[in-house]
């Protein structure tokens, strides 16, 4: 095993749970347990990015969300396809990006 691997035994579903519970719903406001699955919670998620991202646009501001929402997007399609390690994967980059909020 090469220096800086990472093993995560948690399944893909306690990943997103706890991205959830960490920092996801704080950021976003999106509950997952009012929502029908992580591809809904993400696709939601997105949008209100998104739309925080075009509120500061639209007053001349660059938005720190911004570098988000290529990760969330990858994130949604992986969770649309069942793949909940790649979700997984995608949400720790945005992870790192909501640390610097």
């Amino acid at each position: 095993m090469s220096c800086g691997t990472v093993l995560n035994s948690r399944s893909g579903e306690q990943q997103l749970q706890s991205h959830a519970d960490l920092w996801l719903t704080p950021l976003t406001e999106v509950d997952p347990a009012t929502h029908d699955g992580w591809a809904d919670v993400l696709d939601q998620a997105d949008r209100l990015l998104l739309a925080r991202v075009d509120e500061a646009a639209a007053a001349g501001e660059d938005s720190p969300l911004q570098n988000m929402l290529a990760f969330m997007d990858v994130a949604q399609r992986a969770a649309a396809r069942g793949d909940l390690r790649v979700t997984a994967t995608s949400l720790a980059y945005c992870e790192t990006f909501a640390q610097g909020l």
